[in-house]
């Protein structure tokens, strides 16, 4: 039976588990990492991917004076490196060398990516939206890079056997996907 909620301001727990990313800016000498759940892709034609950002951030900050961030998918193994860059700002440290995340430079943008990832997208800011208390940033993908032994086709298609993302829960709770459960249905 459906209950309903008590108070809609929480209706973003009813959508969980989130896949779970750390978008990054600025740029590889100055780096920004910070965990994020509200992320989408958006278009096929251009490439469009879109972040979700609260203006009070660090890394907003470093996205409007750059106009790119990359969006790095984590395995789950570095669940708790996920979890720990969103609990502190990289104004006041070095996100990458405080949780051991190694820095690789992107190839189309400033901002560093996350070498451990399992795939990653360069994005530079195409529109910017304000949508309540967070800013929607477009950014077309301008380069991508994936984990080339988590693939199983050219197109880039990852194995769910093998590719277990970072799931976002609620409350510090993160899980990942249970390959078991994979069903294939004809395309």
């Amino acid at each position: 039976m459906l209950k309903k909620l008590k108070d809609p301001r929480y209706a973003y727990h009813l959508t969980y588990p989130k896949l779970t990313v750390i978008v990054t800016s600025g740029t590889f000498e100055k780096p920004n990492a910070m965990a994020a759940s509200w992320h989408t892709h958006l278009s096929f034609e251009p490439p469009l991917y879109g972040v979700s950002i609260a203006p009070r951030r660090y890394t907003y900050k470093l996205i409007k004076e750059t106009g790119e961030f990359c969006v790095n998918f984590l395995p789950f193994e570095l669940s708790e490196k996920v979890w720990q860059t969103g609990l502190v700002s990289g104004e006041e440290i070095d996100k990458f060398s405080k949780f051991g995340l190694t820095k690789k430079e992107a190839s189309a943008v400033k901002a560093p990516i996350i070498e451990e990832s399992i795939t990653v997208l360069e994005c530079k800011v195409v529109h910017e939206y304000p949508v309540g208390d967070h800013i929607f940033f477009v950014g077309e993908i301008v380069a991508a890079w994936y984990r080339e032994d988590l693939v199983v086709n050219d197109r880039g298609l990852l194995d769910p056997r093998k590719a277990m993302h970072v799931y976002y829960l609620g409350e510090g709770q993160f899980l990942t996907l249970d390959p078991k459960t994979l069903k294939k249905f004809e395309v």
